[in-house]
């Protein structure tokens, strides 16, 4: 095994908060932009739905009825 050298010895480390910090920040960041992509696409595949749906509190499956008999009336 041969000895190596770091690229960049003396560039600064991150510390393990930093690194969590910018890794949360990420995370917000993507979660962000699947919202946006989702709302500007407006569309869900049907079996996705249909998959969440046994996901849902009874709140939100009582809110999606209200929204499919909203639809269905018009």
């Amino acid at each position: 095994m041969t000895n190596q050298t770091p690229h960049e010895p003396n560039a600064p480390v991150m510390s393990a908060a930093d690194v969590w910090e910018d890794s949360e920040t990420l995370s917000q960041v993507l979660r962000d932009r699947f919202r946006t992509e989702m709302t500007d696409r407006g569309e869900i595949p049907f079996p996705a739905f249909l998959a969440a749906l046994d996901t849902f509190t009874r709140d939100e499956l009582s809110l999606v009825r209200e929204r499919i008999t909203e639809k269905l009336a018009t």
